[in-house]
């Protein structure tokens, strides 16, 4: 299984403070109302049956396999690539992309082991999920009764911003780039490698040495897909964790002391920030003022 941010396979998580802040029990019931497991299968699957069919179409002189039951073929696969994977291929070429792919499916349906992702692996997931997420939203939209065929969640739309907050540990990849969503949760650590960059570059320093001088050190992989070095096979393996069953007990079961809700634990603290209109609610309350 992937180590994503938060324990993806639980769906049940009760808040210390729902009871307190009433918008942030409505937020925790739509947590409560997601598959977050299903969203990355399914966004995964769909993936590689995408590429898979594009890929052999290719190999087909750009013809329609015999045995496919795709539709419609792009007349250019490499804007239709990069339209439909902007991240994944600003980085990786449709055959990395793929065995990327059939790694990521077969960590996910491994729940004997336990493997972390490197930024070239969470830049895929965030394409694939975003791709299930349209999809699916459009259903419960206009089709609700075929979405129960994907079944991201309980009946309601998946909040895509709101999933990569909760269960992305950052966003590394999207360093000196804009992405078309907010991703609160993520944007202090953004910013600022950015500005920290920004400071060295005004020095004379070269961007490429630039990154390996940075006071918040980048790992192995980002330093690689942000200078566009060829993708080596290696760098599309993931890194095997051994099973002690506390991978998440740093925010299950820690605690920190917050300002203005005193003793939480990090995963309370954490959703709180998710959720800002509990936290504005909040202050905007006769006891806090």
């Amino acid at each position: 299984m992937l180590i994503f941010a938060k324990d993806i396979s639980q769906r049940d998580h009760r808040h210390a403070l729902e009871d307190k802040l009433p918008e942030l029990k409505q937020y925790m019931e739509y947590q409560r109302k997601l598959f977050p497991y299903t969203v990355v299968r399914a966004g995964l699957d769909l993936a590689y049956k995408e590429l898979d069919d594009i890929m052999n179409f290719v190999d087909n002189d750009y013809r329609p396999p015999a045995d496919s039951s795709r539709q419609e073929y792009p007349s250019d696969v490499d804007q239709w690539y990069k339209s439909r994977f902007p991240w994944s291929s600003a980085f990786l070429k449709m055959e990395d992309m793929h065995f990327a792919l059939v790694v990521l499916v077969k960590a996910m349906d491994s729940f004997r082991t336990h493997e972390s992702a490197n930024t070239y692996h969470w830049a895929v997931l965030y394409d694939s999920v975003h791709n299930i997420v349209q999809v699916y939203n459009d259903l419960i939209r206009n089709d609700p009764g075929n979405s129960r065929d994907i079944h991201l969640s309980n009946a309601v739309e998946v909040n895509f911003d709101d999933f990569i907050n909760n269960y992305w540990h950052d966003l590394d990849f999207m360093i000196f780039s804009q992405a078309d969503y907010p991703h609160a949760r993520h944007q202090e650590r953004k910013v600022s490698i950015e500005e920290e960059i920004k400071d060295i570059m005004s020095e004379g320093v070269e961007p490429l040495t630039t990154l390996e001088k940075l006071d918040t050190p980048l790992d192995a992989s980002t330093l690689k897909l942000l200078r566009r070095d060829p993708v080596e096979t290696r760098s599309l393996e993931l890194k095997s964790v051994p099973d002690t069953g506390k991978e998440f007990d740093k925010i299950y079961k820690e605690y920190l002391e917050d300002p203005q809700h005193g003793r939480l634990s990090v995963i309370d603290a954490e959703y709180i920030v998710s959720c800002p209109l509990a936290v504005e609610a909040d202050s905007n309350s006769p006891s806090s003022q």
